[in-house]
């Protein structure tokens, strides 16, 4: 008998399913890196959420995260380069944990009451 090699066979293989989406992954970064959500950018590029969910997650999520960072240096550039006394209170209620001071009292003692009509006035009335 003939011993068949592999080499000399070729093998056809028949394309199934749909053909692959064609992403541009530097408009796929630049939408990640301005905080789009997921379904937003699939809908830009034409394809589902889910395919970006299973093939690009790792650069979708690197680059919100680099967006995130350098919204973070403008705001503290903002802040304390040119003095913008806004961005210091928001950066500090949020990053530093501070909050207006909010004063409450507490009144246990009931309210005095307090009656100017005499009975006189009150039968004359009826």
């Amino acid at each position: 008998m003939d011993k068949i090699k592999t080499k000399d066979i070729k093998k056809t293989q028949s394309k199934v399913g749909r053909p692959k989406a064609e992403v541009d992954v530097e408009i796929l970064k630049n939408l990640a890196s301005i905080g789009c959500p997921t379904y937003e950018i699939a809908s830009v590029m034409n394809v589902s959420a889910r395919t970006l969910k299973r093939n690009y997650a790792e650069i979708i999520d690197q680059y919100k995260e680099k967006g995130k960072a350098s919204l973070r240096k403008k705001m503290f550039d903002k802040a304390v380069k040119k003095d913008n006394t806004m961005m210091q209170i928001f950066l500090s209620k949020n990053y530093l944990g501070m909050s207006d001071k909010v004063q409450q009292t507490n009144v246990t003692e009931p309210l005095p009451l307090i009656i100017d009509a005499k009975a006189e006035d009150v039968d004359q009335k009826r």
